[in-house]
């Protein structure tokens, strides 16, 4: 995978870019009586349930409601807590394919690196911060990664399966955080040449986050998306869907994980 000379490149991850990503959330919310640990649709379904119940009961403030937003206040802290229990122990790492995404990006000789994470942990930024090469090329600065889903250290703001910034059960303040949260990510994004992909599917289930996306996509600058992932057909569907075509012609080249040197053209003719 080629990445062209001195650009600025926005570096959107997800779950896939994390080794055992979901474990501590399937730990957090593993029912006591299942022999086995759930899998992680059934971590997802049983979270976007609670969410669900939040939405219905919000039209009936009361005890229903209240006993609702005491759960979401639990499962948050405990998956959360069990977020950073995996960090401690390293049970969580980036796979090791991603580091060569990371070397071709240093190759590349970027003039701006930015990461959009959509994971609660922050094994990716940490682990790019661990690597003297890139840190030297930005002035062994620390670089920072914009949680659009919140982040494990502030458990109060992380997203649950299927939210959004306007759910009825938010308060006035936390729903300006997180608006103000994606509208930086946005921003931001005005100054990116290449966007790579990695690990991050565009779930169809997750409207926000294809939002966002595509008011990214709207930014004249953006030439060129890379996306690597098993199913990067798939997901340079979801792309191709936000792409204001013929208006703005986008570059969209897919890639496995495993195999970056075979190219695969996903762009609107």
């Amino acid at each position: 995978m080629n990445i062209d000379k001195n650009q600025s490149i926005a570096l959107f991850v997800g779950a896939g870019a994390v080794k055992n990503a979901w474990c501590p959330i399937i730990k957090a919310v593993q029912p006591i009586y299942f022999k086995e640990n759930i899998s992680i649709e059934g971590a997802t379904s049983g979270l976007a349930r609670l969410v669900y119940n939040l939405r219905w009961f919000s039209n009936y403030p009361g005890g229903a409601l209240d006993k609702c937003k005491q759960i979401l206040e639990d499962a948050k802290l405990v998956i959360c807590n069990e977020i950073r229990i995996a960090h401690e122990k390293n049970e969580i790492t980036v796979r090791d394919n991603f580091l060569k995404i990371v070397e071709q990006i240093t190759l590349s000789e970027c003039n701006r690196l930015m990461i959009v994470s959509t994971n609660w942990d922050t094994v990716v930024e940490d682990s790019i911060n661990s690597i003297p090469k890139v840190r030297q090329m930005f002035g062994n600065r620390n670089l920072f990664a914009a949680h659009i889903h919140g982040v494990y250290l502030d458990s109060k703001n992380i997203y649950l399966p299927s939210e959004i910034v306007e759910e009825p059960y938010r308060t006035a303040e936390e729903r300006q955080f997180l608006g103000n949260m994606h509208a930086n990510v946005m921003q931001a994004m005005m100054f990116a040449d290449t966007i790579v992909i990695y690990g991050l599917s565009i779930s169809p289930l997750d409207a926000e986050l294809t939002q966002v996306m595509g008011a990214c996509l709207d930014h004249p600058n953006i030439k060129t998306i890379k996306i690597v992932d098993p199913n990067h057909k798939v997901v340079a569907e979801r792309i191709n869907l936000l792409i204001k075509y013929p208006i703005k012609k986008i570059t969209v080249e897919g890639y496995n994980p495993d195999d970056l040197n075979n190219c695969y053209d996903y762009s609107l003719q």
